[in-house]
């Protein structure tokens, strides 16, 4: 209950101007610590503005979105524009690919707010879902995955109405929608696979050019034997159904993934110090309850005492890279562009990409650069692949949406 020393507030005085004049210079505080009637103004506020400017993204809606900002400012021109292209983005490979965009849903769950005179910080998580369907495939039903991301958003009280001046957000979907690859996606021939020391510490993330690989196994000579017999008791080593499980019940803040949309808390959450892509992809292949790969002195976490931490093969992506095909663990399928992986050859019948599993990974190379691990997780009704993965985090995203023709992508088979 506030009140102002020497005055009586009127009962029943809650517009929105009044309770942010009355509440200016409170401090940074949690959700719980407001006034119910200002979390309830908020929320409805947010719940409008979130979801409206979701269904125009997908929709294409320019002229809704625009409705959304504080186009007056420097920063919401910025914000507004951000969203633009993640539309433009969406609508060229959806159109590329013979996808079209059925529904959204959005679900937002608010950390902290910070009331500053007729603006409002607020530190929230968004869950969003899309819903798609393959145009080619008249007789299947919708298909829908999920994105999660952390906001810092600054709302602005404008003519009666909150708007949007800032959005902070670390975005899969920001990517030039002019560099879509063209080329037409095959069906997939996707298979469902049936059935300690201070060396410890995590270290400084640097980024090594993917060109530095020259492992034997790369070119997919996996062991320098060829006894079948080994090679087959190796297949067994990994849980693919268990790491599929794990990817699904881990993956985040991404609509559809469980654990109440957290990571696991036995693990570090890397996503300051470079990303925690790796460090999940590396959890999905050797942690108990998923994938259980046995940990090796390079490879390993370890999660309590003074040597607490990732290896770099661990938490690193090209150094994990590095690590599965010089192991074994992996065979390199192929590296290539979009275009590259669904192009027909006798090796490949359907694509290289058709020739994953559940529980395989892609690396996703960028500049040079290992920039990015998902794991494979399923296949839509149109039997294109789907994917899991931290920063930003995703549920069940086809596996090539949120980057351009210019991406060189690492196929990976998990063979032990």
């Amino acid at each position: 209950m506030y009140v102002l020393y020497g005055r009586r507030l009127l009962l029943g005085l809650i517009a929105v101007i009044s309770i942010v004049i009355t509440l200016k210079g409170i401090p940074h505080r949690p959700v719980a610590g407001i006034p119910l009637s200002l979390e309830r103004v908020i929320n409805m506020r947010l719940d409008m503005l979130l979801t409206g400017r979701a269904k125009a993204i997908v929709n294409g809606d320019t002229d809704t979105l625009m409705s959304h900002y504080d186009l007056d400012s420097r920063y919401g021109q910025w914000a507004f524009e951000h969203e633009t292209r993640r539309s433009a983005y969406l609508q060229a490979w959806s159109a590329a690919r013979g996808i079209g965009f059925v529904d959204t849903e959005v679900q937002f769950r608010i950390t902290s707010i910070e009331l500053k005179g007729t603006t409002a910080w607020i530190e929230l998580d968004e869950s969003v879902k899309i819903c798609y369907k393959h145009e080619s495939v008249s007789e299947s039903g919708s298909d829908c995955f999920g994105i999660g991301t952390e906001h810092l958003l600054e709302l602005a009280f404008k003519d009666g109405e909150w708007v949007i001046r800032r959005d902070w957000y670390l975005d899969p979907l920001d990517v030039d929608a002019s560099s879509i690859s063209s080329a037409t996606a095959l069906s997939s021939s996707f298979e469902t696979y049936v059935s300690s020391s201070d060396d410890f510490m995590f270290p400084q993330l640097t980024a090594i050019p993917a060109s530095a690989y020259s492992s034997p196994y790369a070119s997919g000579n996996l062991s320098g034997t060829t006894d079948e017999a080994d090679a087959k008791e190796r297949t067994y080593l990994y849980n693919r159904e268990n790491a599929v499980a794990y990817a699904n019940k881990y993956c985040g803040l991404a609509w559809g993934c469980g654990n109440n949309r957290k990571y696991n808390p036995v693990y570090k959450n890397y996503t300051g110090l470079g990303g925690d892509c790796t460090n999940f992809a590396s959890q999905v292949l050797g942690d108990a309850e998923a994938g259980n790969l046995p940990m090796t002195y390079a490879w390993r976490y370890v999660p309590y005492g003074h040597a607490a931490g990732a290896t770099p093969a661990w938490a690193q992506a090209s150094s994990l890279l590095g690590f599965l095909l010089s192991s074994g663990r992996a065979q390199r399928l192929a590296r290539g562009t979009y275009a590259d992986l669904i192009a027909i050859s006798e090796a490949y019948p359907a694509g290289a990409i058709g020739a994953l599993n559940r529980g395989d990974l892609i690396a996703y190379e960028e500049n040079g650069k290992i920039a990015h691990f998902a794991v494979v997780v399923g296949a839509d009704s149109g039997l294109y692949l789907l994917v899991n993965s931290h920063t930003a985090d995703r549920y069940h995203v086809p596996w090539d949406l949120g980057w351009d023709f210019s991406t060189i992508f690492w196929l990976l088979k998990i063979v032990m």
